[in-house]
């Protein structure tokens, strides 16, 4: 894995210099497993490099203004869930990868997205309907037709003016978990949001900066709201004098699922409500520490 990060004390590099495909040590196979790769560019190769391509140049831009912290990882393989993302980033809590899920409304042709940390379980589409307040007798489905420069397994909140409800396009709200925001800003943690079409690589910035940044930009269209709640079925068994008890998790909220990742370490997790299209639960909740 290889680390860019912006640096405006760097002199300019030349173009050879900014070829990745050929000079990254990740992108090439030459180290693909080391995480010393790390590598200082002003902003204007930076964003050359990684995000002018998509004219998402405002990201790179607010961070360097706030002197927060932000980089661009690269590996060699092309992930397309956060389960496998956390895996190609080695040591990566599957809580700091971030999945972008875009849900369409084909009675009012608008596009809604939801932000949310990996915890293993679901959204449930009824409250997220409820949430939304959309259009009587109408009803949200998983999106055909994605933002500009996003592809399934890519897909981000970084959309475009051009993607605004308002300015032509289709994006009416994109909505960020309010209880994860209040955890993670306090979190020196980064988290690992995908961004643009190239599987390999990913933007790694603090949760609630990122929220930050993009309400600042789109006031009318990014939103908090309480998203990750948490609904379980609960079995109490007691035989002869041992008690046993079983949680079967509906929706699965950020602080339950750092609980069960930094105390319990492993348990017996089942999904009720398959409503999205994923993978299995993230190893933390399978496998014993």
């Amino acid at each position: 894995m290889s680390i860019y990060y912006i640096d405006n004390n760097i002199l300019p590099k030349n173009e050879s210099e900014l070829n990745i495909e050929v000079n990254d040590t990740s992108l090439n196979g030459e180290n693909e497993n080391s995480l010393e790769c790390k590598n200082k560019l002003n902003l204007n190769d930076f964003n050359q490099l990684f995000f002018s391509e998509y004219n998402i140049e405002y990201i790179s831009e607010y961070f360097l203004a706030t002197k927060n912290d932000l980089h661009v990882v690269t590996h060699s393989y092309k992930t397309n869930t956060c389960f496998e993302k956390a895996k190609v980033l080695g040591s990566c809590d599957p809580l700091n990868i971030i999945k972008v899920f875009y849900f369409e409304c084909p009675e009012n042709d608008s596009l809604y997205a939801v932000v949310i940390p990996e915890t293993g379980c679901f959204i449930d589409k009824v409250k997220l309907q409820d949430i939304l307040d959309i259009p009587e007798n109408a009803c949200i489905k998983k999106a055909n037709v994605l933002p500009k420069n996003m592809s399934y397994g890519t897909c981000s909140p970084f959309i475009l003016d051009e993607d605004v409800k308002g300015n032509g396009g289709k994006v009416e709200k994109i909505i960020f978990d309010t209880e994860t925001l209040v955890s993670k800003k306090n979190d020196s943690v980064l988290d690992d949001f995908s961004f643009g079409l190239d599987h390999r690589m990913s933007v790694q910035m603090n949760y609630y900066n990122c929220f930050k940044m993009l309400k600042k930009r789109y006031p009318g269209v990014i939103v908090d709201e309480e998203i990750l709640n948490l609904s379980f079925k609960e079995k109490f068994i007691r035989n002869k004098g041992k008690i046993k008890i079983a949680y079967e998790f509906k929706t699965l909220n950020y602080r339950t699922a750092q609980f069960i990742n930094g105390i319990h370490g492993y348990g017996d997790v089942s999904i009720v409500n398959d409503y999205m299209d994923e993978l299995d639960l993230p190893e933390v909740l399978t496998i014993p520490k």
